[in-house]
């Protein structure tokens, strides 16, 4: 086994034992984890609080950066959004490896393009007897409901055998105010604990019309509207007593976009490495600087790209998987190295 395979391993087990529980006292019941596809962070500021109130509630409300990272090499969509779910950078040995962005054969999984099973916050929530679900507005997102189905999730080795399939629901419509308006409906029905939903709207915008934070630019357009169904979401949250004060809200990105060009390449270019992360809910510090809370722990990279090799990592996508699980009390993903210890903190100091 390599060093760095072994590092790796010492990393997983050392949070295993130590991180059961929730390290900062926030606590939720329900964790709403929203990747907004090609979010540019200056596209919010951009908007301001009169065309943007939900985004900006979020951010009074809760704890955020509008400077963190991607995936350390890649600014694509699957890849990134694999790092989410999975607590694993791209590339490595312990990497999720999966590097293709389009929609995979019926047959392909993260597993069989690995080589070995990639274990994610799906498998933790579900086999700890927690529901989940995956909306999602593009059908290459097929490729987590097929590497965690009844066939291909792992066996449940922990407690009750709860079964293989590790997303409870997964629902596809490119209609993003349609995918929103029926996963509110689920949630008032029966809520789930933990739920990715992806938004791609200003993803469509930047590839059609440039990455354009002009007043009245299509790609503005479409973050508002990505703004009014934040304020669905939020609404419901406050109206139902079930979610009300137990449910925590995390917001992040794939990747930003290019204001010159459609595209969100290369990887070494700011625009498309910088994205926003936003966590808002009960327990969660108020209007506080993400950065500022983890000040011994990760580090502000200013305008540059951190490795994963750097001792002090910025705040990434891809701490998304094991911030939700601290959350719900769960302890990491397994073969997780992104927040894998589960100390990002989000309560006030």
């Amino acid at each position: 086994m390599s060093r760095i395979s072994t590092l790796g391993l010492l990393i997983t087990l050392l949070a295993t034992i130590t991180c059961a529980f929730p390290a900062f006292g926030v606590e939720a019941e329900f964790v709403i984890h929203i990747s907004v596809d090609g979010l540019r962070s200056d596209a919010v500021t951009a908007l301001g609080p009169k065309h943007a109130p939900n985004f900006y509630r979020l951010r009074t409300e809760g704890v955020f950066t509008d400077n963190a990272r991607t995936d350390a090499d890649e600014t694509v969509t699957l890849p990134n959004h694999t790092t989410q779910i999975t607590g694993r950078g791209v590339a490595g040995d312990n990497g999720h490896n999966y590097t293709m962005n389009k929609t995979p054969s019926p047959r392909a999984t993260l597993h069989t393009n690995k080589g070995a099973y990639v274990s994610s916050v799906f498998d933790v929530v579900h086999d700890n007897r927690l529901s989940t679900c995956l909306y999602a507005s593009k059908e290459k997102f097929v490729l987590y409901h097929q590497s965690y189905n009844e066939i291909h999730g792992a066996l449940d080795s922990t407690g009750e055998d709860n079964g293989r399939n590790k997303i409870d629901a997964y629902v596809f419509s490119e209609e993003t105010n349609d995918l929103v308006n029926s996963y509110l409906i689920a949630m008032k029905r029966s809520p789930y604990n933990y739920c990715l939903i992806h938004l791609r709207d200003p993803d469509s915008a930047g590839h059609g019309h440039h990455w354009d934070v002009a007043t009245g630019s299509e790609y503005l357009n479409a973050v508002a509207k990505i703004d009014r169904q934040l304020g669905a979401i939020l609404q419901t949250i406050d109206d139902d007593p079930i979610l009300n004060r137990k449910t925590t809200i995390i917001v992040t990105s794939d990747h930003g976009g290019r204001q010159d060009t459609t595209t969100h390449r290369p990887s070494s270019d700011a625009e498309n490495y910088t994205i926003p992360f936003y966590v808002w809910g009960s327990g969660v510090a108020k209007g506080a600087d993400l950065y500022k809370l983890n000040e011994n722990q990760r580090a502000d990279p200013a305008t540059a790209r951190p490795t994963y090799a750097e001792p002090i990592q910025p705040i990434r996508n891809g701490d998304a998987a094991n911030l939700a699980l601290m959350v719900l009390g769960l302890g990491p993903v397994p073969g997780s190295t992104i927040n894998a210890l589960q100390r990002l903190n989000v309560a006030p100091k």
